[in-house]
Parts: C-alpha cells; structure tokens; sequence
C-alpha cells in the first residue's frame, strides 16, 4: 500500500515529502510482517521519486531541509518535481558518524580513502564500513569507505572515481533484499557507465526475516557485520 501511494502520487503529478521509520530489521521485535527489506526496490523504482537513507540525526535533518527548499523552489518554477521518500531507522544512530560532516545534495561521501578496495554503506548499517576501514588499514588493506545516502541516484562521479582507483574493487552493505537493493544499483549504474568492477554485495539473499529483540541480533544472523564486510573484501584482495 505505501508504494501503490507513491506510484499514484508520481503518476498524478503530485509529488510528496516523505519519512519512513520502519527500514530494514529497524522494527526487530514486530518480525518479518513489520521490516521494510523490500522497499528500497519497490519505490525507488518509481519514476520522479528520489530515495533517501540517511546514516543519522544530523544527516537525516540536514537533507530533509535541502528536500523541502528543492520542493520549494521547483513549484515556484511551476514545476512539478520529484518526490522524496526518506527511510529512517530506530536504533543506533548517533548524531553523526563523522566530526564536521558536509552533506551535499545527490553526493555521497567518502570517510575514508584507500586504494585497495571500497565499502558502500548506508543508513544505520554505515558504521559497519567505517569499523571495518579502520581495522582493514591495521592489518594493512587500505579501503574507501564511502557512505551513499542517494540509493537510487547513484553518485557515478564519486563511487565511480573511488572504484577505479581500487582496481574495481566493490562491497557494499544492506539490510535490503540483495535484489533491487542499494548494491545491485550502485553496480548496474557503475556497469552502465562502463566502469569495470567486482563486487560482493552484503544484504539479505531472498528470505524474511524474523523477530529478534534488537536489530543487532539479525544482522549478526545474516552475516552483515564487520566480520562479513571484512571477509568480502579480502576474498576480493585475494
């Protein structure tokens, strides 16, 4: 029903500001009914809608600001616009990852560089790269960690760049179906512009989840933790 609403608004030019709080296993104690492993796919795939997963607070106010001006402006124009449907979890997010971040409009940002291989992450599932960068450079493996916010605009300029200079090294990291998820687009927009890569994509391999008491439990079930990032990324250095 929430994507039908979308697609209905985008189809009757009617575009919307919204803000889901249920992503991923977000909703652990409510199981699989309540979890939104699907829905990146299904409304991203909408036409004129952008959708946004912000890795924390800080992140997640700054670009519904910068969605509201966009909205703004574009019926100042006379324009129609393009709707804007943000997905936001309800544990673990700090304020910000980062100290100083800067959050630009369509960007993704790159927390870490390296030339050995590069780490996608977004929403509450960032800090899984951001832990794994840091303990892959003391073991010698310098990573790009990038955080990608904008699932399904893919920031070509950015990732494809950071990909190039790690020989096309790619993992990425959802609590989405690996199907229509974050990966799967970041790779089609990185195949579509001809950029080389192997890629790893950590997510959900078509099955529901479940109930658990906090999410941290399932993504430790489905192997999307440190761990898992990690162990991609050397198969890919091997």
């Amino acid at each position: 029903a929430r994507s039908a609403s979308k697609r209905l608004a985008a189809l009757s030019q009617g575009p919307v500001i919204a803000m889901f709080s249920h992503v991923g296993f977000q909703d652990a104690a409510d199981g699989a009914s309540h979890q939104a492993t699907t829905y990146l796919a299904a409304v991203g795939a909408i036409p004129h809608t952008t959708v946004i997963v912000p890795s924390c607070p800080d992140e997640a106010e700054e670009l519904m600001y910068q969605a509201i001006k966009r909205f703004e402006a574009d019926r100042a124009a006379g324009k129609d616009g393009q709707s804007y449907i943000f997905f936001v979890g309800r544990e673990n997010y700090p304020l910000s990852w980062v100290d100083n971040p800067v959050y630009d409009w369509g960007k993704a940002q790159v927390l870490r560089e390296g030339n050995d291989v590069v780490l996608v992450g977004s929403g509450v599932l960032l800090n899984r790269v951001i832990e794994a960068g840091e303990q892959l450079a003391a073991e010698g493996v310098n990573a790009t960690v990038v955080n990608n916010p904008f699932v399904n605009q893919v920031d070509l300029e950015t990732i494809g760049d950071a990909v190039k200079t790690a020989g096309g090294r790619l993992v990425t990291i959802e609590d989405h179906q690996v199907k229509g998820g974050m990966g799967a687009q970041v790779s089609h927009a990185l195949s579509n512009a001809g950029i080389a890569h192997r890629v790893k994509t950590l997510g959900i391999a078509g099955e529901f989840g479940q109930s658990a008491y906090k999410a941290d439990e399932l993504y430790d079930k489905f192997g999307l933790n440190v761990e898992g990032v990690k162990a991609a990324a050397k198969e890919l250095l091997a």
